[in-house]
């Protein structure tokens, strides 16, 4: 407590020289001021004595994915970062789709996640011709439009702000702060065939890097088409 000792006396310091002796019907304004200070003095004091708020965020159970790999793969109609609706079930029969699930627009390992995305578009593992790469994330489209923007992120980003998809798919990660819950997308990375059907789940710090699911993009295009 020794740095509280200094903060009233600062607050006193700055109400009883300024203005001199205040008297008549000054007299309530100072009371008001006084009140006013000994009120911040306490929030200070609190703030000092209280430990971070980081102690005071309670991580629930890790969520895992309530599908596994030979499940199907339940549609979705979601917005992309240019505000236009992709159905997953567009792409049955046509192409295999790969979704790259991220937490935040703009944080470190989701910004790394989707770099690495984009270059294994560039580098031609993500075969594009029978590929289709989504990011997806509780992001607005227009957060998304400026994440893809600052990272030179060439395909679309899908926005589930009202949490369905996520919820279907069993990837929502929550977090407890000050007695409040908050959820956000679990990081993963899935492979889905033009069957519809779940091929590869990469979640949580695995999926930073995707290079098990790029792998399996181009081992995918190489295989005969199947019926």
């Amino acid at each position: 407590m020794r740095q509280s000792q200094g903060i009233f006396p600062f607050f006193w310091g700055v109400y009883s020289t300024r203005g001199g002796t205040i008297t008549g019907r000054n007299a309530s304004l100072s009371r008001v001021l006084m009140k006013r200070a000994l009120v911040i003095g306490l929030l200070l004091v609190a703030a000092i004595a209280a430990p971070p708020l980081a102690h005071h965020v309670q991580k629930a159970q890790i969520a895992r994915m309530s599908l596994k790999v030979g499940d199907p793969a339940p549609d979705f109609a979601l917005l992309t970062n240019e505000w236009k609706t992709v159905k997953l079930s567009d792409y049955r029969g046509k192409k295999n789709v790969f979704l790259a699930v991220y937490v935040l627009a703009f944080s470190e390992g989701c910004t790394k996640q989707m770099r690495a995305v984009q270059a294994g578009i560039d580098s031609g593992r993500i075969p594009t011709a029978d590929t289709e790469v989504f990011g997806v994330s509780l992001d607005s489209p227009a957060a998304n439009a400026a994440f893809a923007e600052q990272n030179s992120l060439h395909f679309p980003l899908l926005s589930d702000m009202n949490h369905k998809m996520l919820k279907i798919y069993g990837i929502l990660k929550t977090y407890s702060v000050e007695n409040e819950d908050y959820q956000w997308a679990l990081r993963a990375n899935i492979v889905i065939d033009k069957q519809g059907i779940i091929r590869l789940i990469d979640e949580g710090d695995n999926a930073v890097d995707p290079n098990t699911a790029l792998t399996l993009c181009t081992t995918m295009h190489k295989q005969p088409a199947s019926d």
